[in-house]
Formats: structure tokens, sequence, C-alpha cells
């Protein structure tokens, strides 16, 4: 509920979005620190602290992002939206582990680097995204039933 209790509309959820893009970048920017040949006790404490910035990264994007799905999404069709938006998490764990080999595992700290560079990215876009999306969505006429007399 903390992560939540300050998104409540667009401009708080693109908000929400861009911080939590920069807090990603942070615990990679740690998590990359965490092979400089420091002591393992040392590791162990830098390895949580990026653990720490993940998951508050995490949740300040997985606010904004809910918030962002239903206002965006238009009357009486919010269910097929949230279905699309929840097609997201199948392509992030299809994708996410081959992305990860590659950066993280392969190229190591520039490879971190890169990844905290493309959630800073993300975050930022969400904005300029969120409200051409907005601007462009054409109101959904529901039609209403016929009066009997």
């Amino acid at each position: 509920m903390r992560a939540a209790r300050r998104v409540t509309g667009l401009e708080t959820a693109a908000r929400a979005v861009r911080r939590s893009g920069a807090v990603l970048l942070a615990s990679c920017v740690v998590f990359a620190m965490s092979g400089a040949g420091m002591a393992g006790w040392v590791a162990g404490v830098v390895l949580l602290a990026g653990a720490s910035l993940q998951v508050v990264g995490e949740m300040m994007q997985s606010a904004g992002s809910w918030q962002l799905a239903f206002d965006l999404a238009p009357d009486g069709k919010q269910g097929q939206y949230q279905g699309f938006f929840g097609t997201g998490v199948a392509v992030a764990r299809t994708l996410g582990p081959l992305l990860l080999t590659a950066l993280v595992v392969t190229w190591g700290v520039p490879g971190w680097l890169l990844l905290g560079g493309l959630f800073l990215v993300a975050g930022a876009a969400m904005g300029p995204a969120a409200r051409w999306a907005e601007r462009s969505s054409t109101p959904v006429l529901v039609p209403l039933a016929p009066r009997t007399p």
C-alpha cells in the first residue's frame, strides 16, 4: 500500500514509473559493484542493498503501471486491456533470462550498466507515452438499451 498510496492518476503513475527507472538503475549499479573484489561479507551487504533497491523500484513500477493500465483502458473494455497488459509478464519471463544472460553474465559490469540504462530510458519514456495515449484515445460509445413503452 505504501508504494501505491501516492499513485492516483496518470501523472502520478507516470512519475512513479519514471522514478522506478532511476531506482532500478541504482540497483543495477550496486549489483555491478558487488563483483569488485571485496571481502565476502561486504559483497553480501552490497548485494542486499542492490536487492532492496530492486524491490523498491519494482513496487514503484508496479503501482504506476497498474494505474496507467486501468486509467488508459476505455470504459467497458478494462478486462480486454488488462488481459493484454498481463501478456507483458509472459513476455518478460520468456525473454528475460535470455536478456539477462546476454547482458549480465556475458558482459559483466557494462551489462549491468546497460540494463540499468534500459530501465532508466523506459521509465522516462512512460510519461510522454501515457500523455500521447490519453490524447489519442477515442471515447467508446456504449449503446443504450432501447426504451420500451
